[in-house]
């Protein structure tokens, strides 16, 4: 499990570090993995927040840049995990946020933090995960793995086409797009040097070609073959 803390509060910080080992430490063999990043301003947190499971948040020290600003920022971008502020100065209980932001009372009652990181991993086993897209002029773009339908390679760079049918403009190449994707899921693959597809969606593999569920065709080359053939089977 992927924590994230946002405080900029040293000595909570700290706090927060020490408790979060001594509940790893209590566990011992329940849990195999529980990571803990801390952040004293919300910048680097920000940038990639859909690989953590929960967010505790703090921040007093800068009126424009509270907890609540960044829970909001985290809202906006499609974050659903929960979502911890810790009051201190600031009674965040004030405000109105979704169900999945709670509120705790520093300093922490490490009982009140055991249940709740319980409760991340259950929602965690229980999620689809997401897949972060970052297209042209959107700053994230969250999807699961069936709202991609395939993707092509064109002048530097991808056109995303999504089930919905909404086409994404993206800065990157196939080679990096399939290498993260594939790590949330193992329907995808290139048919080409060129194209990512989500094999959930195709209807046949031919010699040299795939056709899509929607008619489109694809060039299949011949190292890519078996792979292809594999994933339609196993979806059909």
């Amino acid at each position: 499990m992927h924590i994230a803390l946002c405080d900029d509060n040293f000595v909570d910080r700290k706090q927060f570090e020490r408790l979060i080992k001594r509940e790893s430490d209590q566990r011992g063999h329940e849990v195999n993995d529980m990571y803990l990043d801390t952040f004293g301003n919300s910048q680097a947190m920000l940038a990639n927040p859909l690989i953590y499971d929960i967010f505790f948040v703090d921040m007093c020290e800068n009126p424009e840049i509270t907890g609540s600003t960044i829970v909001k920022q985290l809202l906006a971008m499609d974050i659903t995990v929960p979502m911890v502020l810790m009051c201190s100065k600031i009674n965040y209980r004030a405000e109105s946020f979704p169900e999945n932001v709670y509120f705790f009372d520093k300093p922490i009652d490490p009982a009140e933090l055991s249940k709740i990181l319980y409760y991340a991993e259950e929602v965690k086993k229980n999620s689809t995960p997401k897949i972060e897209l970052r297209p042209e002029g959107k700053e994230h773009f969250s999807v699961e793995d069936s709202d991609i339908f395939y993707a092509v390679e064109k002048k530097g760079q991808l056109e995303v086409h999504l089930k919905s049918k909404e086409v994404l403009l993206i800065r990157d190449n196939t080679f990096n797009f399939y290498s993260q994707l594939k790590t949330f899921s193992s329907v995808f693959f290139c048919p080409n040097n060129k194209t990512v597809v989500n094999g959930t969606y195709m209807s046949k593999v031919g010699r040299f070609h795939i056709e899509m569920e929607n008619g489109l065709n694809f060039l299949l080359s011949r190292d890519a073959r078996e792979q292809a053939t594999q994933i339609y089977n196993h979806f059909h």
